[in-house]
């Protein structure tokens, strides 16, 4: 077997791997990237600290609430955060991915992850498991991509 690329993400995490097979035929993981994505891990009020707009409230239960929304913040976050991450698959498959590459990544972002990679890195995707696997061991992990596709 070829060394494969696996890639595995969150919003907040992406780690690659190269799936390998040993002399006696088993496979082996090497890491080769772990990247970790800071904005993911701000609150919104640590990006947002303008106190402007905020009124007191007459039953004082929520005071210093502000009276307008987020105005889209957190959707913008995600977005910004999926194109960084899409940037760096792009990267490493680009660098790494010569003999097919293996995605995993939460349901919630995967299709759009997918959507926000370029044609050709697709095309080198040969395996996309919508599954958050960024804290599953190195077995865990040999089970889901060695294992024959079916």
């Amino acid at each position: 077997m070829k060394p494969k690329l696996i890639i595995v993400t969150d919003l907040g995490l992406l780690k690659a791997f190269r799936l390998e097979t040993t002399p006696r035929g088993t496979p082996h993981l090497e890491p080769i990237e772990e990247h970790v994505l800071e904005d993911a891990h701000h609150r919104l009020s640590e990006k947002v600290t303008d106190f402007a707009g905020r009124h007191v409230s007459p039953s004082g239960k929520n005071w210093g609430a502000p009276m307008s929304d987020d105005h889209n913040l957190k959707l913008e976050t995600r977005r910004r955060l999926i194109r960084a991450l899409a940037g760096h698959i792009q990267r490493l498959v680009e660098r790494n991915g010569e003999n097919g590459c293996c995605l995993a990544a939460p349901k919630e972002i995967h299709r759009m992850l997918l959507d926000e990679l370029p044609r050709p890195v697709q095309a080198r995707i040969q395996r996309s498991v919508p599954q958050d696997l960024t804290k599953a061991t190195k077995k865990e992990l040999i089970e889901v991509f060695a294992a024959p596709t079916g």
